[in-house]
């Protein structure tokens, strides 16, 4: 049998793994379909609008909330001095850890919450069509859903990372080290933007400006499928996309690999 990676195994650890979500994280996630309805409810009585746009937007945050607390709630005690014994000691390798974490937080969590805000907002609307607008899921927010889910992975790769990194307050610790990591970089743009001149940035962003399009709405402009249709036939638009994605894919991969090694080598 190989010390690397087994499938029976690994499928083992991961039915394990998911026997224990909601025991761990099941409330959190009832929780934040119950806040959804509520907050749907509050905005219709107080008479504010409850567009599909606002209403992707308010799921979208709650999923964003969901995946990025996931993994302190599922794994914090992994690295933990003596919590952490019995996971280093299951008979699974490190690669079978790290890759269970990834279907447990991303794929698992991020299923039961999205299918439980989406399945809630369908029920309500054929409850109070009149008040709701229309249907929310169609063609459209299905692949602005999985553009964002996209980036979601990428922000939950870090916050990952940050639970094998830091022993308590791993949610807060990963966000405050975010920002300080956000304001460097910020101070290293600022300092290249005076190297290069404010003269020049400023006809690049008018060379981009220029190239896109007038006449599409503010629904639309977030639609995944405008994007790809739109956007990204624009040469410039599509290299800056193209650099966003691989500097994304590349800290992704960094996190996942950092995320193993802590697996592997984390001393108890």
């Amino acid at each position: 049998m190989s010390n690397l990676f087994n499938i029976k195994r690994f499928q083992a650890f991961v039915y394990k793994e998911f026997r224990e979500l909601p025991g761990k994280y099941g409330l959190t996630i009832i929780g934040m379909i119950g806040w959804y309805l509520l907050l749907l409810l509050l905005m219709m009585m107080l008479g504010s609008s409850v567009s599909p746009f606002t209403r992707m937007t308010m799921i979208m945050v709650l999923v964003t909330i969901t995946i990025v607390v996931a993994p302190s709630k599922l794994h914090g005690y992994v690295n933990h001095t003596k919590k952490g014994l019995g996971y280093v000691m299951l008979p699974v390798s490190a690669l079978e850890k790290t890759l269970s974490m990834f279907v447990i937080n991303f794929i698992c969590t991020t299923i039961l919450v999205v299918a439980g805000l989406f399945v809630s907002d369908m029920l309500l609307y054929l409850i109070i069509p009149s008040r709701m607008g229309e249907f929310l899921l169609n063609d459209t927010t299905a692949l602005l859903l999985g553009a964002e889910l996209f980036d979601l992975f990428f922000l939950q790769s870090i916050f990952i990372l940050g639970n094998m990194v830091f022993k308590r307050q791993k949610v807060v610790r990963t966000f405050t080290s975010l920002i300080g990591i956000v304001f460097i970089i910020g101070l290293f743009m600022l300092l290249v933007f005076r190297i290069i001149g404010l003269e020049n940035i400023e006809k690049f962003a008018n060379t981009i400006l220029a190239e896109l399009p007038k006449d599409i709405d503010d629904w639309n402009a977030l639609s995944y499928k405008i994007y790809i249709s739109t956007y990204w036939q624009i040469p410039i638009i599509r290299n800056i996309i193209i650099i966003t994605y691989s500097v994304y894919g590349l800290i992704t991969a960094a996190c996942w690999a950092g995320v193993y090694r802590l697996i592997k080598t984390t001393k108890y």
